[in-house]
């Protein structure tokens, strides 16, 4: 474990156990903001989760346990990765940070899969899973109706 500066930690690399902890810490920290959430989820579940490892110096372990993610060093840290991680990591910060970002640039340079998470982490974001529709049936009675998710995670 890495102390940095200001008394906060950067883990090293870990196993399995580590990252899954570490997973449910950034998830915690991210609880009851959607976009933050979702920044999270996509972090988690893109390129195998190899950018949410507590190695990253954009993940941040505080000294009480908690995890968080420093948009800044996300920004900052991205300049030596392939195009499409790139755009996956913008799209993580904005949606952390909840600052714009260039959509157009961002989809057009992804493969399926990626494009997937990604607009998945948008319907979650928008809480489309939250959303309510009025169903009529066949004999004229309406009913609300939990469509779920507009784009599911993948699985």
């Amino acid at each position: 474990m890495t102390t940095l500066e200001n008394g906060r930690t950067r883990e090293g690399a870990m196993d399995e156990r580590g990252r899954i902890e570490v997973a449910a810490r950034l998830r915690e920290w991210a609880r009851g903001s959607l976009p933050m959430g979702a920044g999270v989820e996509l972090l988690l579940r893109a390129f195998d989760g190899r950018f949410a490892d507590p190695s990253c110096r954009w993940v941040i372990s505080e000294p009480d346990g908690r995890a968080w993610v420093e948009v800044d060093a996300l920004n900052a840290g991205t300049g030596v990765l392939s195009g499409g991680e790139r755009r996956v990591l913008a799209m993580v910060a904005a949606l952390i940070g909840e600052t714009t970002v260039d959509v157009v640039d961002i989809v057009t340079g992804l493969d399926r899969t990626h494009l997937h998470l990604i607009l998945a982490a948008l319907a979650h974001a928008a809480a489309s899973h939250e959303h309510t529709d009025v169903v009529v049936d066949p004999d004229g009675v309406a009913h609300l109706s939990r469509p779920g998710a507009l784009v599911r995670w993948p699985t």
